[in-house]
C-alpha cells in the first residue's frame, strides 16, 4: 500500500526499506494517516505495495516521499525474507533445500526464465513462490489469505523503479539515512516518528558468493527491465 500523510504527502512503500517499521511509526504518531487499499486487499491490515502512479490516481497530485536500497542488498534481503517467512507463516510447507546450503548454482538453476517471468506477472507469483517448495504438490490447497501472502512475499524481488513507477519522487532518501526521512516528517508536521527496527532476519550464513557475475545477474534479471519502462513485462 501507500499512505496519504496529514493529507500532504504521499509515502511510498517499497519492499525491504524498512517498510514495516516505518508503517509501525507512523501508526503510533499522533499524525494524519490514510491507507491506499486497493480492492484486492483480503484484510485491512494486509501489508502490499502500490506504484508511485497508482498513488497520485487515488489521492490526487501531491508530494510523494520513499526509501530506497541498494538493489543487490535488496534482493538478496528478499531472497532470505522468503525462506524465513517458509518456517514462520507456512510451516506445512518445507523449502526446497536449506538455507546455509544455498549457493549461487541454486540460483541461477532456479530462478530460471520461466520462474522470473511468473515473478514478474502479479497473478502468477503464488507458482514461482511454490517453485520454492519441496512439498509444494503434497501441502494442502491455500486459502485465499496465504495465496495473497505467498503473492507479497514474491513481490519484495521486484525493482524499486516499478514501485516508483521509474520516475523521481520529491523526497529520496537511503536506508541508511532514516533520520533525514524522521527529519522531513518532523519539519513539515511537527511530529517526531520513533522508528524500531523490525522484520529483522534471524538467519545464518549460506554458501552464495556475491561476486560481479552475481551482481550482473541480479541486475539483467530483476532491474534492468525497469530502466525505461514501468510495466511487468
Amino acid at each position: 500500500m501507500s499512505y496519504l500523510i496529514n493529507d500532504e504527502l504521499i509515502w511510498i512503500i517499497t519492499p525491504k526499506c524498512a517498510s514495516f517499521s516505518i508503517e509501525n511509526a507512523l501508526k503510533k504518531s499522533k499524525l494524519k494517516i490514510e491507507p491506499f487499499l486497493p480492492p484486492s486487499f483480503i484484510r485491512r491490515e494486509q501489508h502490499i505495495h502500490v506504484t508511485v502512479n497508482e498513488s497520485l490516481e487515488r489521492f490526487g497530485k501531491k508530494e510523494t516521499v520513499f526509501i530506497n536500497r541498494n538493489w543487490v542488498s535488496k534482493w538478496i534481503s528478499a531472497l532470505g525474507f522468503v525462506w524465513q517467512m517458509i518456517d514462520v507463516k507456512f510451516k506445512n510447507y518445507d523449502p526446497i533445500i536449506k538455507w546455509e546450503d544455498v549457493d549461487n548454482d541454486f540460483i541461477y538453476k532456479t530462478f530460471d526464465t520461466d520462474f522470473i517471468n511468473y515473478l514478474n506477472t502479479s497473478i502468477m507469483q503464488g507458482d514461482s513462490f511454490r517453485k520454492l517448495l519441496k512439498n509444494n504438490n503434497s501441502s494442502p490447497t491455500t486459502s485465499d489469505l496465504e495465496a495473497a501472502e505467498m503473492q507479497g512475499m514474491m513481490s519484495t524481488f521486484i525493482s524499486n523503479k516499478y514501485y516508483t513507477s521509474n520516475q523521481k519522487c520529491t523526497y529520496e532518501f537511503d536506508i541508511s539515512e532514516l533520520d533525514k526521512f524522521v527529519e522531513l516528517i518532523e519539519n513539515k508536521f511537527g511530529e517526531k516518528l520513533v522508528i524500531h527496527h523490525q522484520n529483522k532476519s534471524t538467519l545464518g550464513p549460506n554458501k552464495m558468493i556475491i561476486d560481479e557475475k552475481f551482481k550482473q545477474w541480479i541486475w539483467d534479471n530483476f532491474e534492468k527491465r525497469y530502466e525505461k519502462e514501468n510495466k511487468l513485462i
